[in-house]
């Protein structure tokens, strides 16, 4: 290990330091009001698919397409938290309704409710109370001042709670609640509720501004296999996650149409490598998007 000793470097520094590596920098004013606004770190992330060799562009590489595909990632990640909300809002409503049907509005607080193993139920009943205690909604106000219950219903609990948490919660609950939920969306328990924490997994990418292009997600998404068109597909990168979220907001039956989103993003940007997110020439045609 070394210490660490990388100086500051002005603008036109870090400018004179990318063209020195090889990069075309046509319009130096233009790429220095990009640097005040997106760091130079942050779009460092953007320079690795154009160097073959570390810390050496790609001849022909421009400071234009590396703005351009950092705008396509920002632009998914968009379109990606937006698709996502959609299924988060429906798990939240499905889940309030079915589990206080089966229980009460304070059921949630109780162990007996949930089918969890060892230390799960405090590990998540600590997370709510936390995660409700530091709300500043008003709803939570109107609920303190007018009742005397220490804890809150758990339509309004769902609406507080990480999507984490919320996906831990789901997890814990018994089969004929969870049954109540899976109705209509056709898929196993294990397999959905993998696919939940891969959703929060990809909405915690996209609220973090991370990168989601080219990227190999850590946890791998599992693949149903009653279902034939999803047979052979490659379970950790973003196509995979396009197609799962296609399939859950078709099954609770929204009208967002992710496909058609994603084709009017690449029309956009011709010029970005969809292959790297496990994209191939022809794949809006493909069974599993009908």
């Amino acid at each position: 290990m070394t210490p660490y000793n990388k100086l500051h470097l002005s603008y036109q520094n870090q400018i004179d330091l990318l063209k020195n590596r090889g990069l075309i920098v046509n319009n130096e004013d233009f790429a220095i009001t990009k640097l005040k606004h997106i760091s130079y770190f942050r779009l460092s992330a953007y320079f690795l698919p154009f160097q073959s060799t570390k810390d050496t562009f790609d001849h022909g590489t421009t400071f234009k397409q590396i703005i351009d595909l950092y705008h396509f990632d920002k632009e998914l990640r968009i379109l990606t938290f937006g698709a996502i909300e959609k299924i988060e809002i429906f798990l939240r409503t499905s889940l309030a309704y079915n589990f206080s049907k089966h229980t009460d509005a304070f059921g949630y607080t109780k162990e007996e409710n949930f089918c969890a193993k060892d230390g799960d139920f405090a590990w998540l009943k600590d997370d709510i109370v936390k995660e409700t205690g530091r709300s500043k909604e008003t709803f939570i106000k109107h609920f303190r001042d007018n009742y005397t219950d220490t804890d809150l219903p758990i339509w309004m609990v769902v609406e507080i709670v990480s999507f984490g948490t919320l996906s831990k919660l789901y997890s814990m609950l018994c089969p004929q609640i969870e049954k109540e939920i899976l109705d209509g969306i056709g898929l196993p328990s294990f397999v959905f509720k993998n696919w939940l924490h891969v959703f929060s997994y990809v909405r915690n990418l996209s609220a973090h501004h991370s990168r989601l292009w080219n990227r190999q997600f850590v946890i791998k998404v599992k693949i149903p296999k009653h279902k034939k068109e999803f047979v052979g597909i490659v379970n950790d990168k973003y196509y995979t996650f396009a197609i799962m979220t296609h399939y859950v907001l078709r099954a609770i039956n929204d009208t967002y149409n992710i496909k058609m989103e994603l084709l009017k993003l690449f029309e956009k940007y011709p010029e970005i490598d969809f292959e790297q997110m496990g994209f191939v020439n022809g794949w809006e045609d493909m069974t599993v998007w009908k």
